[in-house]
């Protein structure tokens, strides 16, 4: 009989919710949030004056958590971020010459940047950031560095797909002792593993919390439409760039320092968007290799389905560059083929050796139906 699957983060106590029968999930992308939860983001998006932000030096970015001025550099701005640099210039500029009282905003912008680094409460930050349009220009670079650390909350984690069959005393080792074993005294261990209880994740948590706080404070604060739309914007990690689609990603398993490139694993190359692929991408590689069950999976010619080599490992998904950059000297092995291999014999067993093909054409075809029902809603 079919099992039903989730992947689990024991030692956060998070969970997918289920994401279906195994062949399900495999074909029909309900795993893909696996990748906004593994991804680590880039601050491509961010402004920076000769690779630093306002107010940082070379020290500073040397301890920064991203280390962003390593790893990136931007040449060419967003219209967001562009817009609010020009308010940070022409404020630096006039300054000096504010008639009035001195206040905090005769301040330079280097003094600002620091008083919102001195803010340890994110809703602080949003909070200062609204006093006017020039500190929302300052506080939004502050306010992303926030939601950057809320993301990839499963980097790093050991992850394992369980079923309804998976036995929590039998679990990979390097998962079993975050996950507490039931008692014989408990009555419905039977019938509730430990992670029935854990908490859903479903994204970047932190940026839904933003929002839904400015849209709080702005229905007692009310402000102009555009300025309300740039401020939403703003606090929306999907658009920010974090995920730039110029960089190759790959799907990396820190235990074992292999990983899988994505346009190895794509089923076409116009289906990759920078770490996100339609139909076929990284989400459908690890559960593959991460599923641990204590009873059988019968899928055709693929047997040892329930025992994934890489159940309970660590992951991340992270642009192919870092690893070109030999930080460390750690030596690392591609693998993409062999997974390539295992997913050809696993899904093609089920739907023929041009499963590739017959999944692209399907994906097209949805695509085109969802573009016409779109612009028949825009004619009406």
């Amino acid at each position: 009989m079919p099992q039903r699957w989730q992947v689990i983060a024991p030692a956060r106590q998070e969970t997918t919710g289920m994401i279906g029968e195994l062949m399900d999930a495999l074909v029909s992308s309900s795993a893909a949030g696996l990748v906004s939860l593994l991804t680590v983001p880039l601050c491509t998006c961010r402004q920076r004056y000769d690779g630093l932000l306002p107010g940082e030096n070379v020290e500073d970015n040397e301890d920064d958590d991203f280390v962003c001025a390593k790893r990136t550099r931007i040449n060419d701005l967003s219209q967001n971020h562009s817009s609010k640099a020009a308010r940070i210039e022409i404020h630096d500029t006039n300054a000096a010459s504010l008639e009035g009282p001195k206040t905090i905003l005769h301040l330079p912008s280097t003094i600002h940047h620091r008083i919102f680094t001195n803010l340890q409460d994110v809703e602080d930050v949003l909070r200062f950031s609204l006093a006017d349009r020039y500190f929302w220009a300052v506080g939004l670079l502050h306010i992303e560095t926030h939601i950057m650390k809320s993301l990839a909350p499963w980097a790093g984690e050991p992850i394992v797909c369980v079923s309804e069959k998976t036995d929590p005393g039998d679990l990979p080792p390097n998962v079993l002792s975050a996950v507490p074993t039931p008692t014989p005294n408990d009555a419905t261990s039977h019938q509730s593993p430990p992670w029935s209880k854990y908490a859903k994740n479903s994204g970047p948590a932190l940026s839904h919390r933003l929002q839904e706080w400015f849209l709080d404070y702005e229905a007692h604060h009310p402000m102009g439409s555009a300025h309300r739309t740039e401020i939403l914007t703003g606090l929306k990690p999907e658009i920010l760039g974090f995920y730039p689609r110029d960089q190759k990603w790959i799907l990396r398993n820190l235990s074992t320092r292999e990983y899988v490139r994505g346009e190895v694993i794509a089923l076409k190359e116009e289906f990759i968007h920078g770490p996100q692929m339609e139909i076929l991408g990284f989400s459908e590689i690890l559960i593959e290799r991460i599923c641990w069950s204590s009873e059988p999976e019968n899928l055709g010619v693929y047997k040892n389905v329930n025992r994934g080599k890489w159940a309970g490992h660590r992951f991340d998904i992270a642009p192919l560059a870092w690893l070109e950059d030999d930080w460390g000297g750690e030596v690392w092995n591609d693998v993409s083929n062999e997974i390539l291999r295992e997913i050809d014999l696993l899904i093609g067993g089920q739907l023929g050796d041009d499963w590739r093909d017959q999944m692209a054409r399907s994906y097209r075809k949805f695509a085109r139906l969802d573009t016409v029902e779109t612009l028949d809603v825009l004619q009406e």
